[in-house]
């Protein structure tokens, strides 16, 4: 049975199947704000604001870390069918026409959630970029003509809220300077929303579909019970310490026996630069606190929107990457996009990620880089859930690697992706004897 620990650890909600229950140590008005924010998170009627019956917690499912799989979407299908042959009337919340696939087709009436209960994945709606334009999905996509959408939609996984007191901004800028949203992190997959407050305002008014927007007293208790929810006690230490500003900060990390402590090493050669390298503090490692001069990019393309890669020219090793899902590749969108020198290029892809908040080339198919604490129960993974399993994890990494090993070798980029002077090994991959380790590893997190 899981537990998951409040921030001072004087809190904690355990999760028993699909009820749960919180033990309490008054703290004065901080317990009042996290009962406010509880009680937010958890009701579906939202008195007063006029929504569809969400609640946060309706997609950010506590018995499964604060996250939506597609098992439990799926179950919850099943479930809502079985009762609707006793009763017609019968309804859950999950359910809305805004989350299925014919919605742009049938509006209210659509009722087709294949893609909600196989791949656990919600619409998100985003304005067109000045710059970027979408081309007719009929017809060669190198021809076809531009349509005059001004909006897309995409589908991304529900992430889980456990240790956002970790993440969202790291006040570091990136190793490329850009003009794009949030440099220094944010919330979302993309980071596009600024604070847990305006992520929140966005939910109640795309998902839960509100008629009257909350006051900020309540988007400001919500966002307190968010930052207290961790994924075990050693995070919630190093939450409070982060906060504190001390230095060296805490390792996370429980005692390790040999096998994880190899995991480790292989970790922070193969995947701390960017998972909790020492300026991007969400997944601290024993990493040091600090190498003068090094700056690190937030946000990363791993190959996880599809289409996938083209297989590699003959002479090179193969790059295994994951299958797509069926129902991520029949959302895949050819984008135009008007370059600072006017001239157009076209991209095609389920999911361009930071593309769409300023139409910046570089950020295309770009994300946020995710803390992994607790990964061990927030399967599936990646943006759009197409990482089943930690090994499904690492074999998309094997396939990342290896294109990336390729371009270090080609005369276009000499030297990306080898051993840097400041002696950060970057985009060194594990070896195949390494991965019983590294997994082992990632387990204890």
């Amino acid at each position: 049975m899981p537990t998951y620990v409040f921030k001072g650890l004087t809190l904690c909600l355990v999760i028993a199947g699909a009820a749960t229950g919180v033990a309490r140590v008054a703290v004065g008005d901080e317990s009042q704000v996290l009962a406010r924010g509880e009680a937010i998170f958890f009701d579906e009627t939202l008195t007063g604001l006029g929504g569809n019956g969400r609640a946060c917690s309706t997609c950010h499912v506590a018995e499964d870390a604060f996250q939506l799989t597609p098992a439990h979407a799926f179950a919850r299908l099943r479930t809502l069918q079985k009762k609707r042959l006793v009763d017609p009337q019968a309804d859950d919340p999950l359910f809305r026409p805004i989350d299925a696939d014919d919605f742009r087709v049938n509006g209210e009436s659509a009722n087709d959630y294949t893609t909600l209960t196989q791949d656990g994945l919600v619409r998100i709606t985003l304005p067109l970029p000045s710059n970027v334009r979408l081309v007719s999905p009929v017809g060669n996509p190198a021809t076809a003509p531009l349509t005059d959408e001004t909006s897309v939609d995409i589908w991304r996984s529900v992430p889980s809220v456990l240790d956002v007191a970790i993440t969202g901004p790291d006040g570091v800028l990136p190793e490329w300077i850009v003009a794009s949203p949030n440099r220094r992190g944010g919330y979302q997959l993309d980071a596009r929303k600024d604070t847990l407050q305006e992520q929140a305002l966005g939910a109640f008014v795309d998902h839960a579909q509100v008629a009257v927007l909350p006051d900020m007293n309540t988007l400001d208790d919500l966002a307190a019970f968010q930052n207290s929810l961790f994924s075990s006690p050693r995070v919630a230490r190093l939450a409070t310490a982060m906060a504190a500003g001390t230095s060296p900060l805490p390792d996370p990390d429980r005692g390790l026996n040999r096998l994880e402590r190899q995991g480790k090493a292989v970790f922070e050669r193969s995947c701390a630069h960017c998972h909790g390298n020492p300026e991007h503090p969400s997944t601290t490692t024993s990493l040091p606190q600090s190498i003068p001069g090094i700056a690190f990019n937030r946000y990363h393309d791993v190959r996880t929107s599809c289409p996938r890669p083209l297989p590699p020219p003959a002479g090179f090793p193969e790059e295994p990457w994951l299958p797509c899902s069926p129902n991520v590749v029949n959302k895949v969108r050819t984008y135009e996009i008007t370059l600072p020198n006017g001239t157009a290029i076209r991209r095609s892809s389920s999911d361009p990620g930071r593309l769409l908040l300023i139409g910046d080339n570089f950020e295309f198919q770009k994300f946020d880089v995710p803390n992994l604490r607790g990964i061990s129960r927030t399967a599936p993974y990646f943006i759009n859930n197409g990482a089943k399993t930690l090994e499904d994890v690492l074999q998309q990494y094997r396939a990342f690697f290896a294109q990336q090993n390729r371009i270090a070798t080609t005369p276009a980029a000499p030297g990306f992706g080898v051993i840097s002077t400041d002696g950060i090994n970057r985009d060194r991959p594990f070896t195949p004897d390494e991965e019983a380790a590294l997994l082992a590893y990632l387990r204890t997190l």
